[in-house]
């Protein structure tokens, strides 16, 4: 293959991100209208995992044609689980939501280097062994997200919590200080939890939620 000829293939992995990320994230959003928190957690598990799994196939691949094509179906999966991944963490924390974001990139970037030192350095593995291993990593690294819970929606295998006072305004309430609610400072968490309501997804409609003009219990 002409190097000119490569470095197309190559780019072709990172061309994916101009639509598989938006991709991920547009996907994220619409299973959550019908599924809620839940939903995002499992798309997010499933995508993820189907990338780990065409990334072992890439390091098995016995031809050119077939390593291209799974090399992209790869990068499509991997691109949108990154998607997915930012669809759930602007939930995790309304007043650390620069950390959390900044801890998700930084983590991938890190994963990237671990990755490379692990499989990809010296004559341990094969090019091919590596990738495969790297899929089976991606696989393994999925795992945790079984175990992500929201008292207020739940999490891929339990439900959410029955306690009355597990709510988006607790969650995001209990961030702030009594002094600095009096302050005003949570208004901000509050207008965003009485937004995430819909993260409830077919429960929203059943469950109660503040009554129009009224302040939050937790405010």
């Amino acid at each position: 293959m002409q190097l000119s000829t490569a470095g197309l293939v190559a780019a072709s992995f990172g061309l994916a991100n101009i639509f598989s990320r938006p991709g991920g994230g547009l996907l994220s959003d619409i299973v959550a209208r019908r599924f809620g928190m839940r939903g995002r957690l499992w798309t997010l598990w499933i995508v993820q995992t189907c990338g780990g799994l065409f990334c072992i196939g890439l390091g098995k691949s016995n031809s050119l044609a077939l390593a291209i094509t799974v090399m992209i179906i790869f990068s499509v999966f991997c691109q949108g689980a990154c998607g997915l991944t930012y669809g759930v963490i602007p939930f995790v924390s309304r007043r650390g939501l620069g950390i959390i974001s900044g801890m998700g990139g930084a983590g991938g970037a890190a994963g990237a280097v671990i990755t490379q030192l692990l499989f990809f350095t010296g004559s341990k593995y094969s090019t091919e062994r590596g990738l495969s291993l790297m899929g089976v990593m991606i696989i393994v690294c999925t795992l945790p997200v079984a175990f992500i819970y929201f008292p207020q929606w739940g999490g891929m295998v339990c439900p959410p919590s029955k306690a009355g006072d597990a709510t988006e305004e607790r969650y995001y309430g209990d961030e702030w200080s009594e002094e600095e609610k009096q302050k005003g400072y949570h208004e901000a968490s509050m207008k965003f939890a009485d937004n995430s309501r819909s993260e409830r997804g077919g429960r929203v409609a059943s469950l109660a939620s503040p009554a129009e003009g009224r302040t939050p219990e937790h405010a």
